[in-house]
């Protein structure tokens, strides 16, 4: 939900290493999703892996040698998703502009720059200060900084992101529109329809519930809306306000494969309860990741719950 704020505005605070984008409302849900993000990414970095990418990941691919890390599983997700995309065909066309929506700790924008050489512009767009200043410092040490620019900047205003006429080529929104509540979620999805070049691609990976979302229960019931996933989404819903918006489906699938996940949350799990990595325990969202690391591992198994890969791509007229 939204509520009335200022007008519009870009601000340029020289002291950040980011641009500050408001819109004419505020999603009245960002703080619960700040708060989730708030820990020390040190912290985070024990828990997940190096990269801190928390999309969950594959353990099937055969460049894989067992034992397979959380990072590793993560990023071949990833690229799987890219080949899903039609990215890794030779006569793709070059990119010349990237979009990360909730771009995370930076991980994936770096990625993308050295994967994508020719791309000279990648932006990234988060709720979060604190993970914004870590993307800004990571990128810096990567040599990626005249490349990669940040915004501080809701999802309901990336219409409102600078060189309107110079449209995205790639836009990538991974494990974020479980914080969107469902008018967030089409809003956004409208105005970033406005910003996708004709032919080009959204990747998006995101956890859906295959039963009713309203009748999902967990099996461990309780109050907290852990890690900012309390606005549930179905599959079909979620399809439907994709190709609403503009876009038409490319591909949409189970991936990882539910016992692919619960392996990736039970190997997070395990890192939160090493008392050698946290000898005196965690709280705040790590303990919320942890709690949850069970709950939905048993959702998954019983099939409750999957995540998913959607690749869209925005039609040429006709």
């Amino acid at each position: 939900m939204s509520i009335q704020a200022r007008e519009p505005a870009i601000a340029d605070e020289t002291r950040l290493p980011y641009r500050v984008i408001q819109g004419s409302s505020v999603d009245t849900y960002q703080e619960k999703v700040v708060y989730t993000y708030g820990d020390s990414p040190e912290d985070w970095r024990k828990a997940i892996g190096n990269y801190i990418l928390f999309q969950f990941g594959v353990y099937d691919d055969p460049r894989s040698t067992p034992p397979i890390s959380l990072d590793e599983s993560g990023i071949r997700y990833f690229e799987r998703q890219l080949k899903l995309a039609g990215l890794e065909e030779p006569d793709r066309p070059p990119l010349r502009r990237i979009l990360d929506i909730g771009c995370g700790w930076g991980y994936i924008l770096k990625y993308l720059a050295e994967r994508f050489p020719e791309c000279q512009r990648l932006d990234g767009v988060n709720v979060s200060r604190r993970q914004l200043e870590y993307c800004a410092k990571f990128h810096a040490e990567q040599g990626l900084s005249e490349r990669i620019d940040l915004y501080l900047c809701n999802a309901k205003d990336i219409e409102l992101l600078p060189d309107a006429d110079e449209p995205y080529d790639l836009v990538i929104i991974r494990g974020v529109i479980s914080h969107f509540p469902d008018e967030l979620y089409e809003t956004a999805m409208r105005a970033l329809a406005g910003r996708v070049r004709q032919g080009g691609s959204v990747i998006i990976s995101d956890n859906l519930y295959n039963t009713p979302p309203q009748a999902y229960t967990s099996d461990t019931p309780d109050e907290v809306d852990r890690l900012a996933c309390k606005h549930r989404k179905a599959p079909g819903y979620f399809r439907d306000v994709l190709e609403q918006s503009g876009f038409t489906l490319h591909d949409m699938r189970v991936l990882p494969a539910n016992i692919d996940v619960a392996r990736w949350l039970m190997d997070a799990k395990a890192n939160i309860e090493n008392k050698e990595l946290f000898p005196h325990g965690v709280t705040g969202a790590l303990e919320e990741l942890r709690v949850l690391a069970e709950n939905w591992s048993v959702a998954l198994l019983k099939n409750k719950v999957s995540t998913y890969s959607v690749i869209v791509k925005k039609p040429f007229p006709g």
